[in-house]
């Protein structure tokens, strides 16, 4: 991995929810660790690779792909996380950490999305 992307603020905040994820793993009622909350350990993993691949591409057009498949995961993953807190998976508490880091990094995302278009019209 690239040096660089272990300092960006989206791979940090995702590195922080999957510690955060997997230090709740045995909190998870066992009817729901196999069907829902491996998925979402899952999908947030997936997510921490995108954003390394996204980070580590030269190409500015082809990075605004990665960063579209990095929200297309984090939409995933954001569908995960609202099943788990529907179906009170965590404790309220626990949901409500994890759901300000989610917010966070779909800002995150966002703007790192319209920054990055913006380049690539220009031809940067």
């Amino acid at each position: 991995m690239a040096n660089g992307a272990a300092t960006a603020g989206a791979y940090k905040s995702v590195y922080r929810l999957i510690q955060q994820m997997v230090g709740l793993s045995d909190n998870v009622p066992v009817k729901y660790r196999r069907w829902l909350w491996e998925k979402t350990l899952d999908a947030a993993t997936d997510l921490i690779a995108l954003i390394v691949y996204a980070w580590d591409e030269q190409n500015v057009a082809h990075k605004v792909v990665y960063i579209d498949r990095a929200l297309t995961k984090f939409t995933v993953l954001n569908t995960y996380m609202r099943l788990c807190n529907e179906a009170r998976v965590l404790p309220l508490q626990k949901q409500t950490s994890l759901s300000e880091l989610m917010a966070d990094i779909s800002g995150q995302l966002g703007s790192w999305r319209k920054a990055t278009a913006e380049r690539a019209k220009k031809g940067v």
